[in-house]
């Protein structure tokens, strides 16, 4: 019985391993991307410019993708940090967070208000959706 027991959790510890090997940073998997372009050529990580506004863009681009993930406000910067990753493995330049106001609605019996800027507060509690563009630079514009 006891070399039964070692090999279920060699066997557990190998799956663990193998399944967050998958996942570059944590909340990378939970992301929902809407590509908008054929990606190109995968970035490195930790080479992705961070924009606020569109208006801090100073050269023409192109969104080539949507992302949006709900997390409570204490995961904020790993999603973010989720979000440059995504970005780099589909070969933007850059991410823009604060993509301006889309409106406020009900959704399914839950209060959605999505304010001006990056996090929009759902439900009554601590969540919000997090969106972003991910954009490639086009300077032949």
């Amino acid at each position: 019985m006891p070399q039964i027991m070692k090999t279920t959790a060699i066997l557990l510890a190998a799956a663990c391993v193998i399944l967050s090997a998958c996942e570059p940073c944590p909340h990378y998997n939970r992301l929902q991307m809407a590509p908008l372009a054929g990606a190109g050529p995968k970035k490195p990580y930790g080479t992705i410019k961070y924009f606020r506004t569109a208006d801090e863009v100073k050269r023409p681009y192109d969104v080539v993708g949507v992302m949006s993930c709900e997390g409570s406000g204490a995961e904020e910067a790993a999603i973010l940090k989720a979000m440059l990753y995504r970005a780099a493995d589909i070969g933007a330049d850059a991410v823009i967070t604060n993509t301006g106001k889309i409106g406020s609605e009900d959704v399914t019996g839950k209060s959605f208000d999505v304010r001006v800027g990056w996090a929009a507060l759902i439900g009554g509690g601590n969540n919000r959706a997090y969106r972003a563009e991910a954009i490639r630079f086009n300077d032949s514009k």
